[in-house]
């Protein structure tokens, strides 16, 4: 990779900010740090010569060439960093052929390897066919107010582009994220019952004040601490929950074996209305409870739902009707899907196969990016086939050897779309 040292600094300096969605403030919507990142990313901008455009801290925007749009989206914001980490979340740190940090494969350091890439073409006296706009979000795991911001005072999205937030070779087709909110009423002996930090991530950590019985404490593998029950799991992004284990469902097998009525939360987490079998040839739906809380007359379990491509939210309602607890559905956004066929699809593949020496066709995920904030968008990398997943987990890297594969991949793909 070209200016591979300047890289890692850049990046080192875009992981020290703490840039999970904070308190609200003047100038800062999303909060200071995430404002840090923001203007940090767009001072590498300018640094490279690109025309720069920070919408009110909301999203920025980098710009070049004349003609047909070609837009390239990433983000900048990162999910809380939990525990678990054997290193500083917030210090980007080399070990064994990794690159440590919040943000570093999500989705930091894969924007900025689009953004250097980009700027090796310009520099390169690569001719652009097409305006490129680059855009970095600054709310994309936290509900896209940056996005509807832009739309509402930036104008429109090109209709083509992608998204560095899935996975490689290239995504045609994602699943439509909305929440579901299920409410058992409860006035049990159990209170304080509290798990989880946001929807589309496993829960690592739940726990509740009641009875202590040691035998079943033992038989859910839970703990207590003289105040309250706990139940450690392991975190993994919402849209592959089978990757983590989930802390709150053992804390409500406790909370039923000690005679609680929680029978129809449980049922949730063994999916017995039969959600996750409904799919077709991009992928099956799936459901994650990954909040739970308590008020003083209810249990409520905040769940990630995901519709596959070319399928409605809507076919699902009648099995959630079938569950014995009241539930309200909240829509995030369609699935998105684009042609295999497609002549960006086709260029950003063969990019990949061009690199890698590989043969592989486009594929479907379940994330959910900003890809589809372009009428025609695709997610493209940055996590490769059949590789250890850090997303959303304690401990993100990013290889080094795999930071010099997808630069190289990134421009193959970028100049296959704007010549």
């Amino acid at each position: 990779m070209k200016n591979k040292e300047s890289f890692i600094k850049d990046l080192a300096k875009l992981v020290a900010a703490k840039s999970v969605q904070g308190e609200k403030k003047e100038n800062a919507p999303f909060g200071e740090e995430v404002k840090r990142a923001l203007d940090d990313f767009l001072s590498i901008g300018k640094r490279m010569g690109f025309n720069v455009k920070n919408y009110d801290n909301y999203i920025g925007e980098l710009s070049y060439g004349e003609g047909e749009e070609l837009g390239i989206i990433g983000h900048l914001d990162v999910v809380p960093a939990g525990d678990g980490w054997n290193t500083d979340p917030y210090t980007l740190t080399f070990q064994d052929g990794k690159y440590y940090g919040r943000g570093t494969t999500d989705d930091k350091g894969p924007t900025l390897l689009c953004l250097y890439a980009l700027s090796e073409l310009k520099e390169n006296g690569v001719k652009f066919n097409k305006k490129v706009r680059f855009f970095v979000g600054c709310n994309e795991e936290s509900g896209w107010a940056d996005v509807k911001y832009f739309k509402e005072h930036g104008g429109a999205f090109p209709k083509w582009g992608f998204s560095p937030d899935g996975d490689f070779p290239v995504v045609y087709a994602e699943k439509g994220p909305n929440k579901v909110v299920f409410r058992l009423p409860y006035k049990g002996a159990f209170k304080n019952l509290t798990g989880g930090t946001v929807v589309n991530a496993v829960c690592a950590y739940a726990s509740a004040e009641g009875p202590v019985n040691e035998t079943l404490l033992k038989k859910h593998g839970l703990s207590f601490d003289g105040k309250k029950i706990e139940s450690f799991g392991k975190s993994a992004h919402g849209s592959m929950p089978e990757l983590g284990k989930n802390a709150i469902k053992p804390l409500l097998l406790y909370m039923r074996d000690c005679g609680e009525d929680v029978s129809a939360l449980i049922d949730i987490f063994d999916d017995k209305a039969g959600i996750t079998k409904l799919g077709n040839e991009t992928g099956m739906a799936t459901l994650s409870p990954d909040i739970v809380s308590q008020t003083a007359s209810e249990i409520v379990l905040t769940a990630d739902f995901r519709v596959p491509a070319r399928m409605k939210a809507e076919e699902f309602f009648p099995l959630f009707d079938k569950m014995n607890v009241r539930y309200e559905f909240y829509k995030n956004r369609d699935p998105l899907y684009v042609p295999k066929d497609s002549e960006t699809v086709q260029k950003l593949v063969k990019a990949y196969n061009d690199a890698t020496g590989e043969n592989l066709e486009p594929i479907s995920q379940r994330g959910a990016t900003f890809a589809s904030v372009f009428e025609c968008g695709t997610a493209f990398g940055p996590e490769f086939p059949n590789e250890e997943s850090s997303l959303h987990q304690p401990n993100e890297f990013i290889k080094d050897a795999d930071i010099d594969k997808m630069y190289e991949i990134y421009l193959k793909g970028i100049r296959a779309l704007i010549e």
